[in-house]
């Protein structure tokens, strides 16, 4: 704003310079005050009189607190500097004016309180005159540049403050409680905005979703099987309406918006927040808990209806389009994929949209395994074709995966809907030509199954309750092997190719997975495999001993895979021997039954490698270079893996 020329000379700028140098120590206070408060409380976890997991709960809210209040000085800062150095900028401006008036002035103008150059009449002759003329012209030029100048820096130094201004209110400390209707406003306010949520409303919405967070308690919770019933009433209602208010498209742009603007920590914190809500096991003391019915209806939109539809591609310039498949919500459901991926592995155990993004990949995959189809639309850029069809795939297997519960729901079927065959979703994943980087995806989905199968400590609830997990999901897997045997060791549309070949590092996920429960498929107690569970959710499912074979089978379609695999299962059954030999036998008690099932193992291996051969002779076009040239081979080679020494199940 440029004042009237009477006006100027009550303008002050060393007034704003002096605030703002009184907010800047201000901002310096409030950082040294929060670092004090924080070293404080990690002082008193040095100490031997405080430690545990209250202490570290405490240490890490300070932590929080510290970096919430050091960004409240960092933004108190940001405003002191607005202040001070627009004040400098614009005391210059003003200087500028007054001297342009000044020197106007020595040659004989003046400036009118509207900031007119004004001339006094005079007589002069036609050359004075028009020399006169180009002065004043001159002058006005002088004069309006140093206005131009005025009114730039207060407007440039007006926005600063008022930036500000709204960044140090969004880093105030969060409210004592949440509501319902404020996280509908705040929904409301970030669907409304679309692509450019306002800085304010982004900030305001990462400073109440980070007061809302899982204590590190809760999330220790929820790794041991356990539900969270102690959230505040008013945390899960602000969080519920907020994503309902927000949407798919108002989580979208919010997520993408932080991850754009560098701000990591918020982006994930909001993908948090979702997986909370998403929760069945997550709630309140009144009984409100997380779950699909809480999911925004447009983001279940994503994993419901038709997988794909009918669309049309050209593959050159001048050919004519051919009809083609079109994944169904395929940019959103990349989008989302990555939004969610910013989650807390922690605090995603048992959202159910982990296990939405699993089921609907296995779909997906279903749909587009057969390499000779056509995908995408050259009339729509927003579907995806087929390498961005396989990206997806990979990002959804990686960030469902890494949720163990949904994957132990997705193998054993505990809590899935009435309709729910595990054989549509796990199958087309494992018959998938993955491209580079796919086949880590899914192996990774079971990777953790080994790792939790024996408890180091059965005493431990958590740990018996992740080796119960691990044996069910284990259980699982082990049955689609079992049952759709003939399926992997000739994949559909693979020219006669096993598992072995086309995915080998999934093959040897497989064999790793299931090593520790090789017992357990002769009928080994768990009291001897020191595994729990392998059975169904039920409990009264249990693989039949002619089963086991055709598991060996499809595990001995790679020569690595199988050498690994058989490796453990012979160790086994030299243990059982031993066992039988010397574990205490009477004519009362021979133990004979440790024989049977030393047995029973060896012949499992022999009849494994057969199934595996004979379907590689049965078929004409099958010449799978991954697996063994011959049995002798693979037992030459079995015998050299014992040799080099290999961990066999513990007695």
């Amino acid at each position: 704003m440029i004042p009237r020329r009477s006006q100027l000379h009550v303008w002050n700028p060393r007034d704003l310079t002096l605030a703002g140098e009184e907010i800047g120590r201000t901002a310096e206070d409030t950082r040294t005050r929060a670092d004090d408060v924080q070293r404080a409380v990690a002082d008193l976890g040095r100490n031997d009189d405080w430690r545990g997991q209250a202490q570290a709960a405490a240490e890490q809210r300070a932590n929080s607190e510290r970096t919430e209040i050091r960004r409240l000085a960092d933004d108190l800062e940001d405003l002191s500097n607005a202040l001070v150095g627009g004040a400098d900028r614009l005391g210059h401006a003003r200087d500028y004016v007054a001297t342009v008036i000044d020197k106007a002035a020595t040659d004989g103008f003046t400036v009118s309180d509207d900031w007119q150059i004004v001339s006094p009449p005079t007589t002069m002759s036609e050359a004075e005159a028009a020399e006169h003329a180009d002065l004043m012209e001159y002058w006005r030029s002088q004069l309006s540049g140093a206005l131009t100048e005025l009114d730039t820096a207060d407007r440039d130094m007006a926005t600063a403050i008022r930036d500000a201004l709204g960044a140090v209110a969004a880093s105030a400390p969060a409210s004592a409680g949440l509501s319902g209707h404020e996280g509908t406003g705040l929904g409301e306010q970030v669907a409304r905005a679309g692509s450019d949520i306002p800085q304010d409303v982004r900030d305001r919405v990462a400073r109440e979703i980070a007061a809302a967070r899982l204590t590190p308690e809760q999330v220790r919770t929820l790794a041991d099987g356990g539900k969270v019933t102690d959230l505040p009433q008013g945390t899960i209602d602000f969080l519920q309406q907020f994503y309902t208010a927000a949407g798919k498209d108002g989580f979208l742009a919010l997520s993408e918006q932080y991850s754009e603007n560098g701000r990591t920590e918020a982006a994930s914190a909001l993908s948090n927040g979702l997986a909370v809500v998403s929760n069945y096991n997550v709630g309140s003391a009144g009984g409100d808990v997380g779950g699909r019915s809480h999911i925004p209806e447009s983001l279940r939109g994503l994993f419901e209806g038709p997988v794909t539809s009918t669309g049309n591609l050209t593959k050159g310039a001048h050919d004519a389009p051919q009809p083609s498949v079109v994944v169904n919500n395929g940019d959103d459901l990349a989008r989302f994929t990555k939004a969610f991926g910013l989650a807390d592995p922690g605090v995603q155990q048992g959202s159910e949209l982990s296990e939405s993004l699993l089921s609907r990949a296995g779909e997906i995959a279903s749909a587009t395994n057969d390499k000779g189809l056509l995908i995408g639309d050259s009339f729509d850029h927003n579907t995806l074709g087929r390498d961005s069809v396989d990206t997806l795939l990979q990002d959804m297997v990686g960030v469902g995966g890494r949720d163990h519960v949904a994957v132990h729901n997705i193998l054993s079927g505990e809590g899935m809907p009435a309709d729910y065959n595990r054989d549509d979703v796990i199958l087309p994943l494992l018959q998938r030509d993955w491209v580079d980087g796919g086949e880590q995806k899914v192996a990774g989905m079971f990777d953790w199954i080994a790792d939790d199968a024996r408890p180091s400590d059965p005493s431990d609830p958590g740990e018996l309750f992740r080796s119960r997990q691990a044996g069910e999901s284990a259980f699982g897997l082990a049955q689609i092997l079992a049952a759709k045997d003939a399926e992997l060791l000739d994949i559909p549309g693979m020219k006669g190719k096993a598992i072995g070949e086309v995915n080998p590092e999934i093959t040897q996920a497989l064999g790793a997975t299931l090593a520790p429960y090789i017992g357990n498929m002769v009928g080994v107690p768990e009291s001897f495999t020191g595994t729990n569970a392998f059975t169904g959710h039920t409990g009264h499912e249990y693989l039949r001993l002619e089963d086991a074979p055709r598991i060996f089978s499809v595990i001995d379609s790679n020569a690595d895979s199988a050498s690994y695999f058989n490796a453990q299962a012979l160790g086994m059954s030299a243990q059982l021997e031993q066992a039988w030999a010397v574990d205490g036998q009477t004519p009362q008690d021979p133990h004979y039954q440790y024989g049977t099932w030393a047995g029973n193992i060896q012949g499992v291996v022999d009849k494994g490698l057969d199934l595996e051969f004979a379907d590689r002779l049965g078929d004409e076009t099958a010449q799978n270079a991954a697996g063994f040239e011959s049995k002798g081979v693979a037992y030459d080679t079995i015998r050299t893996v014992i040799g080099k020494g290999v961990e066999f199940i513990p007695v």
